[in-house]
């Protein structure tokens, strides 16, 4: 961790109260030389950091950025052991873990920016992901599972984001099956699982989960293919600081805790099926364009899930099935 890293921590832990630069010096057993020139980075980078003779350096505000330590600090004190990166900007948070894996890293590790440049979404789609509206978080592991369990990563996402953005904003969110997460009735958050099989015996390699976050309304608009889905965790001026921060730091210590537990633990199947909001509700059966499967307009009903996120329907002629994929579209 940087001197920068390290006074920033110890500003963070202290807000609102003056520490001296000695005492910082001291802690960190850095010159005060290194304390002012990592304060006045600090200030360049957004923060509002007060400095008064004979008192030392007061942090009054922190600015919406990603901050590595802030979120390792928390991340850690929750007992969690994970490489974390933080980026201002990457063409994709899944492909820059890709090619870290491909390279031979073999730590769990996490990828978080402000911006992506080359977002990747769903089936080939691409992902909006501009600066200053949201987070994107992507997790490499190496799970010893088969392959057709990966998918379940995903399940896993979705209620660890759903509960992350509830704690950190105080608002419900809702799940739209299989991944996506609702709030006021529109998209705020999309999940891609991707997994990469050895060639020799396509045994799982390893797997990486990537989440986006649409926190705020882009002061454009969202763009016109996707402005009647998309919505974000705010509809107005956020009020909570470190929202990127807290926000990265929840659904880490959230997503881990249930990786922890294991595929077969219920506890985060029992919170994504609460949230499932199409339970109960006809819906249209889409093919992977979201175009109708026939013209017969495919319309089952929605009953629940079972041990493995499969979603169990009801036809119109009765009988019942279970889903394991593909996209759903919920008629109003």
């Amino acid at each position: 961790m940087s001197v920068k890293e390290q006074v920033l921590l110890l500003l963070e832990e202290n807000k609102g109260e003056a520490i001296s630069g000695e005492d910082i010096a001291s802690k960190l057993s850095c010159t005060r030389a290194s304390v002012w020139k990592a304060v006045n980075a600090l200030k360049k980078d957004g923060y509002h950091v007060e400095a008064v003779n004979n008192k030392g350096y007061t942090l009054k505000t922190s600015p919406d950025v990603l901050s590595k330590a802030y979120i390792q600090d928390k991340v850690s004190t929750a007992g969690i052991v994970i490489e974390i990166e933080t980026h201002k900007s990457v063409d994709s948070t899944n492909n820059y873990l890709k090619q870290l894996a491909d390279k031979g890293e073999r730590r769990q590790f996490v990828c978080i920016s402000e911006e992506q440049t080359a977002g990747k979404g769903r089936r080939g789609r691409s992902f909006f992901s501009p600066k200053n509206t949201g987070i994107y978080i992507s997790f490499l592991l190496f799970p010893k599972v088969d392959i057709s369990e990966a998918s379940m990563y995903t399940t896993i996402a979705a209620t660890a984001s759903a509960k992350a953005i509830e704690k950190v904003s105080g608002l419900k969110t809702d799940i739209k099956w299989v991944n996506d997460i609702y709030m006021r009735g529109k998209k705020v958050t999309g999940i891609l699982t991707e997994a990469s099989t050895s060639i020799e015996d396509g045994s799982l390699d390893y797997v990486i989960v990537g989440i986006g976050i649409n926190l705020y309304e882009p002061s454009g608009g969202f763009p016109d293919e996707i402005k009647d889905v998309a919505g974000a965790v705010f509809t107005g001026k956020n009020q909570i600081e470190n929202l990127r921060n807290n926000i990265a730091a929840e659904l880490i210590i959230q997503f881990m805790n249930y990786v922890k537990d294991g595929l077969s633990g219920a506890n985060f199947l029992k919170e994504y099926e609460k949230r499932l909001f199409v339970i109960g509700k006809d819906v249209r059966l889409l093919t992977p364009d979201h175009e109708k499967i026939s013209d017969d307009d495919v319309t089952v009903h929605v009953l629940g899930i079972n041990e493995k996120c499969h979603l169990h329907v009801r036809f119109e002629d009765g009988h019942e099935e279970y889903l394991s994929g593909g996209e759903i579209s919920v008629r109003v």
